[in-house]
């Protein structure tokens, strides 16, 4: 099976609904953090630029560094200083 670019971000939309969903059952914040990284992942792992955008020279660098704030706000937002 091929991914496009919007059946990819419908898995990631799932994927932070799921664990976010887990967060509220269990009440525990570090599921909402590993959904995100996991999602960050999907996106590191298998960058797919949409269509329109796709001739772009730097598109796929743009999706990965987009991955890695989705790991630093999984990460960072939940830190306690």
């Amino acid at each position: 099976m091929k991914l496009s670019f919007k059946n990819q971000f419908i898995i990631a939309c799932i994927i932070i609904i799921i664990f976010d969903t887990l967060n509220l059952i269990f009440k525990n914040w570090i599921f909402t953090s590993i959904g995100f990284c996991v999602c960050g992942l999907l996106w590191i792992i298998h960058p797919i630029p949409p269509k329109k955008v796709s001739s772009l020279k730097y598109i796929k660098l743009a999706i990965r560094l987009a991955g890695i704030l989705l790991i630093l706000i999984g990460v960072l937002t939940r830190l306690h200083f």
